[in-house]
């Protein structure tokens, strides 16, 4: 169950720090404000990703698994 937890941080967090910027620097571009956009769409998004991936990451394994398998 703990290393679920770190995973499911360590995968959103990461996920949300590059989806995040690369997001808002696509819809916003780069000037003065940016770096307050990103860390607004990453405080956001970081809030659905953990539990998201703490959620789906054990069924992706799975999935892996039996792809891997297959």
């Amino acid at each position: 169950m703990k290393l679920r937890i770190v995973t499911g941080v360590l995968m959103g967090t990461f996920m949300s720090i590059i989806m995040s910027g690369f997001i808002t620097a696509v819809n916003t571009g780069f000037d003065a404000g940016f770096v307050a956009r990103w860390a607004y769409a990453f405080s956001v998004a970081w809030v659905i990703a953990v539990p998201l991936a703490a959620l789906v990451g054990p069924v992706a394994r799975k999935w892996a698994e039996a792809l891997v398998r297959a």
